[in-house]
């Protein structure tokens, strides 16, 4: 079948799922190997198909290959609702844990980084789904509290009903504030994180 070529892999479902969901971009195929989540010989050979098929655009600069999706393909709008499906999906439930927290608990921040804040999870939700990452700013005294209900609710209501890993970090407002001066994981957080709630802390209280 036509769609076999398409979409007969892992690499090809999930590069296809980066280039749409943002398709005013134009990716070097590094970056797309790096957002797809395979290598960048894999990006090379699996992209042929569907360079072929008319689906993807390949541009050589220099050395490079560039991709980018072509938004007049008959198949762009129909993956487009795919992939944007998926991404409400994953938006939904992201909004469900927020509101599960600040219902129960006084918070400073919701953050939200990773593949979904910038809008590129992974297609392939049975093999390798994206993970949902969130960072909970909160009082001291609510820290170890929010994490034992996070830890109950993520596998009672999200896990089970959407098979979907969420990866909950859970800091005072101290420990973030702390953090931001020598630990990249959390300055890369505080930089390109999407806040859900509150604002990002920016100095001592």
């Amino acid at each position: 079948m036509y769609l076999e070529s398409v979409l007969g892999s892992r690499t090809k479902i999930n590069a296809l799922a980066v280039l749409v969901s943002d398709s005013a971009r134009s990716l070097l195929e590094v970056e797309l190997a790096r957002e797809a989540g395979s290598s960048v010989s894999e990006v090379n050979r699996q992209m042929k198909d569907l360079v072929s098929s008319g689906l993807v655009r390949l541009e050589r600069v220099g050395r490079g290959k560039v991709y980018s999706i072509n938004r007049k393909h008959f198949l762009f709008r129909p993956l487009k609702n795919l992939f944007r499906d998926l991404q409400t999906i994953y938006k939904q439930v992201t909004s469900q844990i927020v509101k599960h927290v600040t219902k129960n608990f006084e918070i400073h921040a919701a953050i939200l980084f990773g593949s979904l804040s910038r809008g590129s999870i992974r297609g392939d939700i049975v093999r390798e789904p994206s993970d949902i990452d969130i960072v909970i700013v909160a009082p001291s005294k609510n820290v170890a509290p929010i994490k034992k209900a996070l830890s109950s609710y993520v596998n009672s209501e999200v896990a089970e009903r959407y098979g979907i890993s969420v990866y909950p970090v859970v800091l005072s407002y101290e420990e973030y504030v702390s953090a931001l001066k020598k630990d990249p994981f959390v300055i890369d957080i505080h930089v390109k994180g999407e806040v859900l709630y509150g604002e990002k802390p920016r100095g001592s209280r």
